[in-house]
């Protein structure tokens, strides 16, 4: 059933990126301290038209906002964990239940 969910958000997720992103010109943005995750994946923000990616999947409860302890705060973390709080109240994607 989790898998479910997941495999469900994942495609809305994808579907929210690809039409916001699909046609239009981005740019990407990573932190000096922050390029790569433990995994060796890139880390960074996407911004399309000046719209902050990572912040609308994460208002729109799409995404969830992951903190490293013993990390110095990340230039977006007010605003992402301000965007979760809110999805969470209003119940949306990932946080629906």
């Amino acid at each position: 059933m989790l898998q479910k969910l997941r495999n469900l958000f994942f495609e809305e997720a994808k579907t929210f990126t690809e039409n916001l992103v699909l046609g239009k010109e981005i740019s990407f943005e990573q932190e000096e301290n922050y390029k790569v995750d433990k995994f060796g994946r890139t880390l960074g923000y996407v911004f399309v038209n000046g719209i902050n990616l990572n912040i609308e999947l994460v208002k729109n409860g799409l995404a969830r906002v992951v903190l490293y302890e013993k990390r110095a705060k990340i230039k977006y973390q007010d605003e992402l964990l301000s965007a979760e709080k809110k999805a969470r109240e209003n119940k949306l994607g990932i946080w629906k239940k």
